[in-house]
């Protein structure tokens, strides 16, 4: 993997991108995104630089891995990864009143596919949601932010919110494999995209103006009924591609659906 020197860097010409992380700052020159990580302890970059030369060779389609590692007197402060234009995080592609469920049923079941195979090279994205997640309007699926992520030995201490939320204040309990850290993650950004709630929070008359009209959310009725029962281990959780039916076509009134309780 290659390095490049943080003096080498022209900041002039850079310009920050609208979708920031918490603990860093992001900005792109329309062919590179620049990831400074300015918010992370120096023990916590130096696992990080640990980490990304040892998962250096990994390839994996449709995930945004480090280019180059910018360094500064031998220390990590960032790395780059390919600029994926003209897109937005999959979070924020439905904040809108009307959308057919056919259309993110389509982003969410390649983002599973992609799960499966960043699985299948031992990693662990672990900071998972939608917001780390990039669509653009051809279709085409990103994941970005990788270094938040489990590897060998490498461990991480970062979560998503929804998941801590859910995992630590809601449930207070564990996940069965580092794995289902990842598949509940994104099940519960699945949730709050189609309902605009926590999955803990959606009422049953909430849940069913949807699962009438889309077998999709009836086939996950069972795997959410686990996940918000507090005595029920969780287990056996699938991929989203196993439960998404592509047949689904349902316009989707996000007002409507919050106002009922």
């Amino acid at each position: 993997m290659e390095e490049i020197k943080l003096k080498e860097i022209d900041l002039s010409i850079l310009q920050k991108i609208q979708s920031q992380g918490t603990k860093s700052t992001i900005y792109t020159d329309g062919d590179l995104c620049y990831k400074f990580l300015d918010g992370l302890y120096p023990n916590e970059k130096i696992d990080l630089y640990k980490k990304f030369l040892d998962m250096d060779g990994i390839k994996i389609d449709n995930v945004l891995f480090p280019k180059h590692l910018i360094v500064e007197n031998g220390n990590l402060k960032g790395y780059t990864m390919k600029y994926f234009a003209n897109s937005v995080p999959l979070s924020d592609k439905f904040l809108r009143r009307y959308f057919n469920c056919n259309e993110i049923f389509n982003y969410v079941e390649k983002a599973s596919r992609i799960l499966r195979n960043i699985h299948s090279n031992g990693i662990v994205w672990q900071d998972l949601s939608f917001e780390n997640i990039l669509v653009d309007d051809r279709g085409n699926v990103v994941f970005c932010d990788i270094d938040s992520c489990t590897y060998k030995e490498y461990s991480s201490p970062f979560f998503s919110i929804l998941f801590k939320e859910f995992l630590i204040d809601y449930r207070k309990s564990k996940v069965s494999t580092k794995e289902d850290i990842d598949k509940v993650s994104m099940i519960l950004s699945f949730y709050l995209t189609m309902y605009g709630e926590l999955l803990q929070r959606i009422t049953r008359k909430q849940y069913h103006i949807l699962s009438d009209n889309i077998n999709t959310l009836e086939n996950l009725r069972g795997i959410a009924n686990i996940l918000i029962d507090k005595s029920c281990p969780i287990k056996d959780i699938p991929y989203l591609d196993e439960v998404i039916d592509l047949n689904d076509d349902y316009e989707i009134d996000r007002k409507k659906v919050l106002t009922i309780k």
